[in-house]
């Protein structure tokens, strides 16, 4: 069962409740549609408990700003399952920087129960319960959600709230509960950048100067205006046709039918503005953009290539005594940084320590 919350009383009543009670943690899903729309459209707000689990209807409820003194309480931890498009989501909706937070996906992997373990998942291999997926698909914008719908959106929340304390039991059990607060830590500073990499994927293997320029500036006027009309960047312009662009390096086979009518004008001035911009780069900043695009693509010299198998051997050998998997030690792009020289002193915390004995050159 869940109580159900639809107007802007229900919330401050439920809000009330939560700090008069002042639970430690509280599970929170969400559910959401993203078909068309550069923002994802909030339809429901799961939160749970141990004991209890609500449903907010943030189609109903006006304004869900007030939910920012629970997601930012320092004494209420908030608990997800994959986390990342919620805690941004719920950023868009309510103003909140949501802290502090976990998430039982990477408890999970930590807790050596496989990377990318579904929510379904666990619940089977520490609850012994299979989830009901038959609503799954449901298109969650779509007024009124049957019984039926809303349960299953509450489970989620539920079943997290249940499976939380065993995974927090476990990482206890093993010394590493350490790790997950330091990566939460990481997790937070990842979520407050501002920072789009999108402009790399768009950066072909091989491009030299001026490419990785007119690729980071093509990226900021796309995501400009998808974000302004609202509508998925591809929307805006495909992929195919920005590369072409950069191959190119001209507009010719751009226009009103294969680039948004309303972007059209801005990108021809975008593109000019472009080209005047392009002399007065410094050579600093052209080859710290180069080195970005060539880091992406993985072109390493032939130093960097043994560098980076001695890397790969020893990450993966440790990997498998701990029991997690290889890129949870160093992801792709920490073992860039690493192999080229950008970050080879600066490992913190659990990975300094169970990389100490790992000495590369």
């Amino acid at each position: 069962m869940h109580l159900k919350i639809e107007t802007q009383n229900d919330l401050f009543l439920f809000i009330e409740y939560l700090k008069n009670s002042s639970p430690d943690w509280i599970a929170v899903d969400t559910e959401f549609h993203r078909e068309s729309t550069y923002f994802a459209i909030l339809s429901l707000i799961q939160i749970a408990t141990v004991s209890q689990t609500w449903v907010i209807d943030a189609l109903s409820v006006t304004d869900l700003t007030p939910l920012k003194t629970i997601l930012e309480n320092p004494q209420i931890k908030k608990i997800f399952h994959a986390g990342d498009q919620d805690w941004a989501i719920l950023k868009r909706a309510t103003g909140a920087v949501t802290w502090p937070f976990t998430d039982t996906q990477i408890m999970a992997c930590f807790a050596k129960m496989e990377h990318s373990s579904s929510l379904d998942s666990l619940v089977l291999k520490l609850l012994g319960t299979t989830a009901d997926k038959s609503q799954q698909k449901t298109n969650w914008i779509i007024r009124p959600l049957s019984n039926k719908q809303l349960e299953y959106a509450a489970d989620d929340a539920a079943y997290l709230a249940q499976i939380y304390p065993i995974l927090e039991q476990k990482l206890w059990s093993l010394n590493r509960s350490a790790w997950i607060d330091q990566e939460m830590k990481l997790l937070l500073k990842k979520y407050r950048s501002t920072q789009s990499k999108d402009w790399l994927k768009l950066c072909f293997v091989g491009c030299k100067w001026p490419i990785p320029f007119y690729a980071l500036g093509l990226a900021k006027w796309r995501e400009k205006w998808a974000k302004k009309l609202d509508i998925p960047r591809r929307h805006v312009i495909a992929d195919f046709l920005l590369d072409q662009i950069l191959r190119k390096k001209n507009l010719n086979h751009i226009n009103e039918e294969n680039c948004h009518p309303k972007a059209y004008n801005d990108l021809q001035k975008t593109w000019k503005n472009l080209v005047f911009a392009e002399s007065h780069q410094s050579p600093e900043y052209m080859k710290k953009l180069c080195q970005m695009a060539d880091n992406h693509a993985q072109i390493f010299n032939p130093t960097q290539k043994a560098l980076l198998k001695k890397w790969k051997t020893k990450i993966n050998y440790t990997a498998g005594n701990l029991g997690i998997p290889p890129h949870y030690i160093l992801n792709k792009q920490q073992l860039i940084q690493m192999v080229t020289g950008q970050k080879r002193h600066t490992l913190t915390g659990w990975r300094k320590e169970v990389l100490k004995e790992i000495k590369l050159q």
